[in-house]
């Protein structure tokens, strides 16, 4: 068998979609089960909507997704250039093969002369192929319309035979004749059109499969053509299913993120998107839902990914990016984390500090974005009281277990978790109160909330002049 070569060829006119961040995966997972090559391919022929900076967050999403590539426009390779701007005259040359070939020729129709024959043919209930208007005129038709300024482009005279596809996934598909019209391969402009350039490019760049959407189906016919014409196998195709939202339509803006980037921004972390994704169309074959990347390329083929389509689920998403959230290394997860720590008054706390307090609230984040909500109690600033707080804390009862408190911490260590401790047992001898009456209303006090983790770490946490602080203005009856 050839060595396995498969590309990610992105569009630079926007933000990586999830729909595209899971073909690259595919394409990713593919070439390393395989030990083959994974080539990125920029598409630019969209000059208008093509940008550098839509380049570079692509190329972000892919590396912060974990994807790597063999060959591409940063590094370079033998099958160069990687970009479908730079490869312009490579185009052009097919073309006039084709051309000198019989089998395209020079189309002078303007679009209005299209859109009025389109109409007509629908009118008449016909498919509104093009026509052949321009496939047989002579050399002096074609001189006379460019004597009046037609530029013409360069279409396809497609062959009238059946065309069939093997997909691995789609299995067995069969293409009729006279399906599509002439089409067109080069506009006036000079620029490929998609169906040309992609051919032309996996042909030269000796690509072996194309993994892609199953909306990309249709083009696979014109695709099929165009090898044939050039005398070149076609490689081997698999088309995904479609996602979906959960009332079974296309995703959009409405159903919320949609692209890496906001996800990133959003604060799911890379192992959770790469883990979700992976399961949106393929099963590893048993009920494994979390997978690390290694286990994936692992367990990864292209048969078992699956037909039907795959329906886009935030909340299994959410709770998969908690666990990772949860277990990850809490050195990387605090990489992760520190954009999301600028958005607090902890921004210019030291890095330790930021960890245990990481440490000790990733248990109850769904993702990273929460955390400014749940560590807003460690800054210096009197927390806001929650109603059920504040009500305790106006009980006689608590109010002699937070003036106790506070007188005792003013001869008392809480630097370290122990001393915490310490601290609280001699609150405890001093009220003589235990379990829920000595807690809740130092957390009260201390947090402005009844619930949350670790009480003792909170304390270490806080700092013996913070916590001083907060039971002052408890006492006062400010809370």
């Amino acid at each position: 068998m050839n060595t396995v070569r498969v590309r990610f060829a992105p569009s630079p006119t926007g933000s990586l979609h999830v729909g595209g961040a899971r073909t690259a995966l595919y394409n990713w997972f593919f070439a390393r089960r395989m030990q083959g090559s994974f080539v990125l391919r920029i598409e630019d022929t969209d000059v208008d909507r093509s940008s550098p900076e839509s380049e570079g967050g692509v190329v972000s999403d892919l590396r912060w997704l974990g994807i790597d590539w063999d060959e591409g426009p940063d590094c370079g390779g033998s099958h160069g250039p990687y970009r479908q701007s730079e490869r312009k005259e490579i185009y052009t040359e097919t073309a006039l093969k084709l051309l000198r070939a019989g089998q395209a020729y020079r189309c002078y129709c303007t679009p209005e002369e299209l859109e009025q024959r389109r109409q007509e043919l629908l009118s008449r209930g016909q498919s509104p192929h093009y026509d052949g208007h321009c496939r047989n005129l002579s050399n002096q038709e074609r001189a006379e319309l460019e004597s009046v300024g037609r530029v013409p482009s360069l279409r396809f005279a497609t062959p009238e035979k059946e065309f069939l596809l093997r997909d691995i996934v789609r299995g067995e598909v069969r293409f009729p004749a006279r399906m599509v019209g002439d089409f067109i391969l080069v506009r006036p402009d000079g620029m490929p059109t998609y169906n040309f350039s992609c051919v032309v490019d996996d042909h030269l760049m000796e690509i072996t499969h194309v993994v892609r959407a199953e909306e990309h189906l249709p083009n696979t016919l014109r695709q099929l053509m165009l090898y044939e014409s050039l005398g070149a196998a076609p490689p081997e195709f698999a088309h995904l299913s479609l996602i979906l939202n959960r009332e079974r339509a296309k995703l959009s803006k409405r159903d919320g993120a949609t692209s890496v980037f906001e996800f990133r921004r959003l604060g799911y972390v890379p192992e959770a998107i790469v883990n979700y994704l992976s399961l949106l169309g393929w099963s590893p074959g048993d009920d494994r839902e979390l997978m690390g990347i290694d286990e994936i390329v692992k367990a990864f083929s292209l048969e078992r990914a699956t037909k039907a389509a795959a329906i886009f689920d935030v909340s299994k998403l959410d709770w998969m990016n908690g666990h990772y959230i949860r277990t990850l290394d809490i050195d990387y997860l605090f990489r992760l984390s520190l954009p999301f720590f600028q958005n607090t008054s902890l921004r210019d706390a030291d890095e330790k500090k930021l960890q245990k307090i990481l440490a000790l609230v990733r248990g109850n984040l769904a993702k990273l974005g929460d955390l400014p909500y749940h560590v807003a109690m460690f800054g210096d600033e009197i927390p806001d009281y929650e109603t059920e707080a504040r009500h305790l804390l106006e009980e006689p009862s608590s109010a002699d277990v937070v003036s106790g408190a506070a007188r005792l911490l003013g001869e008392m260590d809480v630097s370290s978790e122990e001393s915490a401790k310490e601290w609280l047992a001699a609150v405890s001898r001093e009220t003589g109160k235990k379990g829920k009456e000595l807690f809740m209303p130092i957390r009260a006090a201390l947090t402005g909330s009844l619930h949350g983790r670790g009480l003792p770490q909170i304390i270490e946490i806080l700092g013996k002049e913070n916590c001083l602080k907060r039971l002052g203005y408890a006492v006062g009856g400010n809370a």
